[in-house]
């Protein structure tokens, strides 16, 4: 079963305000593929907040010739189908996935989801922290944090990092061994 990792960043509080996505694809062990886009947030949440655009830089200008969520969802919804996704602090990204979904009226995808944090708590126990930043330093991961492919890439990273210590290439086998539940959105 193929491993994605998604990660969102948002133009303010609001989770349907997605601005930026992520998206990497791990079958036997390797990431095949990835996709990254800027994101048009949709009217409804469309202004961008100091605090956001100090966190991932992006702002209105940078998005304002972007596709809109409805556009690249027919890109991106292929890869939740035959996959387990996984995101680090997953209910941030699936809560962004679902609302914009429901503002874009899309019925949201049917998915089994992991989250990476839990992934690195089992597998490396003794971390002072389990932000991305600190496991990417761990793992000698090169992380541009906030970056939506860089930090999906890292999400990834996580498991990869998991499958070679536990000798396990199988998510659902390793999620078990890990006793990590794997969630439905």
């Amino acid at each position: 079963m193929k491993v994605v990792s998604i990660d969102f960043e948002t133009a303010n509080r609001y989770p349907a305000s997605v601005c930026a996505i992520g998206m990497c694809t791990l079958d036997d062990g390797a990431i095949e593929e990835s996709y990254y886009s800027l994101i048009k947030p949709l009217n409804e949440v469309a202004y961008f907040s100091n605090m956001n655009i100090r966190i991932h830089g992006i702002r209105e200008k940078d998005v304002k010739d972007a596709p809109t969520f409805n556009e690249i969802y027919q890109e991106i919804e292929g890869y939740f189908s035959d996959s387990i996704i996984v995101a680090h602090n997953a209910m941030f990204d699936m809560t962004c996935l679902k609302e914009a979904c429901k503002l874009a009226n899309i019925n949201k995808p049917k998915l089994r989801y992991i989250d990476s944090i839990q992934v690195a708590k089992r597998i490396f126990p003794n971390l002072d922290s389990y932000r991305l930043n600190v496991i990417s330093d761990y793992i000698d991961n090169e992380l541009d944090h906030h970056n939506a492919l860089s930090d999906a890439k890292a999400c990834l990273m996580i498991i990869v990092q998991a499958m070679n210590l536990s000798g396990i290439y199988d998510i659902e086998e390793l999620c078990r061994l890990l006793n990590i539940r794997i969630k439905n959105l």
